[in-house]
């Protein structure tokens, strides 16, 4: 799932129901276009994480909703003590659904796996809602077998697990949103706070909280968020998130409590 999917979820998460118009109108000030929020829309409901009870208008599911808790609740890993339990979920597909394994394969990275070999996965976090959902929502069940249990041996070293979950890649983006933090949101955020807080001035600081979510939800869709014995040593991904996510607040509290965009951020 791209960020700015996940973004449009966590909106209709805070209304009942959305109408497309209303989107357009949020993410055309992001330099997004009609035609493509409306394939995103579309997308989304092609993938069950959102439906469309009448024209022109959205809600989310039951499935988008597990997807946007799954997302939420991952930086809250960090710092939490591990079990030493693996997770791990073995994929055996024919041929002939292929692309149903490259879309479970997609789902499985972002929930938080790490592909180990072939059709292995494994996590140290247990994802046994998000992961039940996944393989009803591919209708993929009978491909899968899932079991929970201790490594005897091959056990995975941190640089092992840097590679299996491309850590090297993971860092070098945060080290880009931090960039982008300073050059670009800061400087921007300072000035929507001084130019008022009329209509126009709340629509500029929600778009500029929203464009922060996005870069935030890009990292969480991609950090496995990793239990402390199998981050590399110098790890600074859980302080950079930490200082997003710091931002992301300030963010949050400047806009205008009686503005309309209060009800997507309160």
């Amino acid at each position: 799932m791209l960020s700015v999917e996940k973004q449009m979820l966590f909106l209709l998460t805070k209304v009942d129901v959305m109408e497309t118009q209303e989107l357009i109108r949020i993410y055309e000030k992001r330099g997004y276009s009609a035609a493509y929020i409306r394939n995103m829309l579309s997308q989304l409901k092609k993938d069950g994480y959102a439906d469309s009870p009448s024209r022109s208008t959205y809600r989310i599911t039951g499935s988008g909703r597990s997807f946007i808790r799954s997302v939420n609740r991952k930086p809250q890993l960090y710092g939490q003590s591990w079990d030493g339990q693996w997770h791990l979920v073995l994929m055996s597909f024919p041929e002939t659904e292929r692309k149903r394994r490259d879309r479970v394969r997609a789902d499985l990275l972002q929930t938080g796996f790490g592909q180990l070999q072939g059709g292995v996965y494994v996590s140290p976090w247990a994802y046994r809602e998000e992961l039940a959902d996944l393989l009803q929502r591919h209708e993929a069940q009978t491909y899968a077998t899932v079991f929970t249990g201790r490594l005897e041996q091959g056990r995975l070293s941190p640089e092992q697990a840097a590679d299996v979950w491309a850590l090297a890649d993971i860092a070098a983006r945060y080290a880009d949103k931090l960039r982008w933090l300073r050059e670009q949101f800061e400087p921007a955020f300072a000035a929507a706070l001084n130019s008022g807080v009329g209509t126009a001035g709340a629509l500029e600081l929600f778009v500029l909280y929203l464009a922060l979510g996005e870069q935030i939800n890009e990292l969480c869709l991609a950090d496995p968020m990793l239990p402390l014995e199998l981050l590399p040593q110098g790890w600074t991904g859980q302080q950079a998130l930490e200082r997003l996510l710091g931002r992301l607040q300030q963010a949050e509290a400047a806009i205008p409590r009686d503005s309309e965009y209060a009800r997507f951020v309160r």
